[in-house]
Parts: C-alpha cells; structure tokens; sequence
C-alpha cells in the first residue's frame, strides 16, 4: 500500500477545490471526476515530498536508461522501453521513498480486503502499473509474458513493502494494481495486432 496524503475530513489536499458545472448531469460523472481531480491533488502533494520526488527522479533516470540498454540487447522497440523503464522508476521511487509511521502496520503482516476503485488511492493504485504495462508490451511484443510480470511485481512490492516499512500490505493495493497491469496488456496487444496487420496490408 502507498501510503498517499489523504485526509478528506479538511477537504482536497493544498485546499482545491472541485466546481461542479452543469445541470442534469449524471452525478456518478460527477463522483468519477472528483476523484480523479482528488488523486491528482493527491499526486502533487506526494511529491512536494523531497524524498519521495528524489525517488521518483533518480528511479526514473536509472531504468529509463536501463531500459534503452534492453532495447539494444534484446532487440525491443527503444522508445517504449525507455518510456516503460521510466514508468517502473516511477513505481519503485514512489513505493520505496516514503517511511511508515510507527503505529502502521502493527496489527498484521497483511491486510485482507478486496477490489475497489471507490476512493482516490483505490483509483491511483489501479492505474500505477498502467504505463509500464502498456510501454513494455509496445517494447516486447509480449503481452502475456508482460502481464504476469506485471502482477509477480505488484505481488513482491506488497511483500516487501511491510519488510523494509515503506509501506503495508493489502491485499486490495495487489488486486487494483494487478487489474490495471491486465487491462493495460490487454489494451496494447490490440494496438500491436493493429500495427501487424496494417504493415500486412501495406506489403
């Protein structure tokens, strides 16, 4: 589990603010929206966080260019492979760069609950393996492959997260992360399919 700034009892984080505009709308649209408006807020107050964005920074250097160096080695596309070493950068620095407080954590090794996107960090941890899912399917070619890494990943991060205390374990973090790792590999192998078969026309 990230353990993002959230406190919704004194409102959005840094006070923002979410106007509703419009009559006869949908107010699921509306629910969807704040919390998406939320999560960014959420984001950007992580990262007001000198470790953290240091983190994020320096993770993302690192296996951006480690990316480009499997690129070459392996035959992948570069550009994807980079942005896809950039996205795990992202996903490490931001799981690893933060400290539990001392109460967190206390009460179990792992805590059991199921798949939600009802909530701003629900809605985060769905969609934190979304970029490295796609990029890396776009590098390689190989979805399956790119998806199952995706949820061992997801898997080991909630694992260590307790371990080292830079994080809890939940069972819902592994289940919204693996959801979007799949939706994500999913969505990219159609664009690799159409890719394949535009080239099988052009020939």
């Amino acid at each position: 589990m990230i353990l993002w700034p959230s406190d919704r009892s004194g409102g959005t984080p840094s006070g923002g603010t979410l106007v509703h505009i419009g009559f006869g709308v949908d107010e699921r649209f509306w629910a969807v929206v704040e919390e998406a408006w939320y999560a960014l807020l959420q984001i950007s107050e992580a990262l007001s966080n000198p470790l953290i964005a240091a983190g994020v920074v320096l993770g993302a250097v690192a296996l951006g260019a480690g990316g480009w160096f499997a690129a070459v080695r392996c035959g992948w596309r570069p550009v994807p492979s980079v942005l896809a070493g950039i996205s795990l950068g992202v996903v490490l620095g931001v799981t690893f760069s933060r400290t539990l407080p001392d109460w967190a954590g206390r009460d179990q090794f792992c805590q059991l609950n199921g798949f939600s996107l009802n909530g701003s960090a629900e809605l985060l941890n769905a969609l934190l393996f979304v970029p490295l899912v796609f990029c890396a399917v776009l590098a390689t070619r190989r979805p399956l492959a790119v998806a199952v890494s995706g949820v061992a990943l997801s898997a080991v991060i909630e694992i260590v997260q307790p371990l080292t205390r830079r994080g809890l374990c939940e069972t819902q973090d592994f289940l919204n992360n693996s959801a979007g790792a799949v939706v994500a590999a999913a969505l990219a192998a159609g664009v690799v399919v159409l890719e394949r078969r535009r080239r099988a026309v052009a020939r």
